[in-house]
């Protein structure tokens, strides 16, 4: 029995070391990731306000797709070193980023899309807000509680779970 018990301590030992070494690693890794991305806040070109265009700096559709590309790219790197699996998988179709709900029986009619054209507005509203979701849930399973008012702060959540103490646990 006293091999035994040695045994399981040892192995206890070792495991404990090992974790430590897989959870430092994977902040490390995540830390890098963040590094790897720039971005500048601002709000999307709308001719409807112009109030809010006169003070504020404008960015075309296609630069809000560039953006919104990066941050795919970036929840894709960190999810896959933390080991996460998000509700909706986001995946890139062309060169253009959907996420999709994982229990929708019809795979069609759930793709959403993560970009910004002339005709697909109240989907990409939905898409953005499954990917909010998808942020959120990343955030809480790293210890970061994100305020409901604040979920729709897609960059803002994703740098504070980088950064969260419990990274990679």
């Amino acid at each position: 029995m006293a091999d035994c018990a040695n045994d399981i301590e040892h192995t206890t030992k070792r495991w404990h070391r090992l974790h430590k070494s897989i959870v430092k690693a994977r902040s490390v890794l995540v830390r890098e990731t963040i590094t790897l991305f720039e971005f500048k806040p601002g709000v999307v070109e709308d001719s409807s306000s112009p109030a809010i265009m006169a003070t504020a700096t404008k960015y075309s559709k296609e630069e809000l797709n560039a953006a919104i590309g990066h941050l795919t790219h970036m929840l894709g790197l960190i999810t896959r070193y933390l080991g996460v699996k998000l509700p909706f998988p986001v995946f890139h179709k062309t060169m253009y980023p959907y996420v999709r709900s994982a229990t929708a029986k019809l795979r069609h009619s759930s793709k959403m899309p993560l970009f910004l054209d002339d005709k697909n507005l109240r989907r990409f509203t939905i898409g953005m807000a499954m990917l909010n979701y998808d942020i959120a849930y990343l955030c809480h399973s790293q210890g970061v509680e994100i305020q409901l008012s604040q979920v729709a702060n897609s960059l803002q959540a994703l740098m504070a779970c980088c950064r969260s103490q419990r990274l990679g646990l």
